[in-house]
């Protein structure tokens, strides 16, 4: 994981393949005090990190530290659990390779610190959103990518009335 003072931040693409500077909304994340300043951020790493299917390697580098973000400020939003969640299975499609120095601590963040974060949120009311997005990120912290792509998408509730109705 680098720091979120490294230049490197400055080089990376986001999921528009064009450069982006991810650290500093994350910054910004860290700093956050209320509810509209963290939506705010979470707008934007929404439309940054990930578009239409397309993420970079800006997108692999912010999913440790939005995981670490959401633990140092129990931070239990269904954005944390999404964006993650769409970062790693965008990863298994025709995107960028993790890179080998970031692959331990992105790999230890998704396979262990994720499924700890959750078990943080198993208490609590859960709309559709919330419930979709954890338990997407619990099948992908499992490597179960496919059927994480398939959950999330299950949060749309006409969906879920259609997908009940056929099955």
């Amino acid at each position: 994981m680098i720091s979120l003072d490294d230049n490197k931040w400055k080089k990376l693409e986001g999921g528009y393949r064009i450069q982006y500077d991810a650290s500093v909304p994350l910054k910004r994340l860290e700093q956050a005090t209320t509810d509209e300043e963290t939506e705010s951020v979470f707008t934007e790493l929404w439309d940054e990190l990930h578009h239409q299917g397309d993420v970079g390697l800006a997108s692999y580098y912010a999913v440790p530290h939005l995981i670490q973000i959401a633990k140092e400020k129990n931070l239990y939003n269904w954005n944390i659990f999404g964006l993650v969640t769409t970062i790693e299975i965008a990863r298994h499609s025709n995107n960028p390779r993790l890179p080998g120095e970031l692959e331990p601590a992105y790999l230890h963040a998704i396979q262990k610190e994720l499924p700890e974060l959750i078990t943080k949120v198993i208490v609590g009311k859960w709309d559709m959103t919330m419930t979709a997005a954890m338990l997407s990120a619990l099948a992908v912290s499992k490597g179960q990518i496919e059927m994480a792509d398939a959950i999330l998408k299950m949060e749309d509730e006409s969906l879920v009335k259609e997908f009940l109705e056929k099955y």
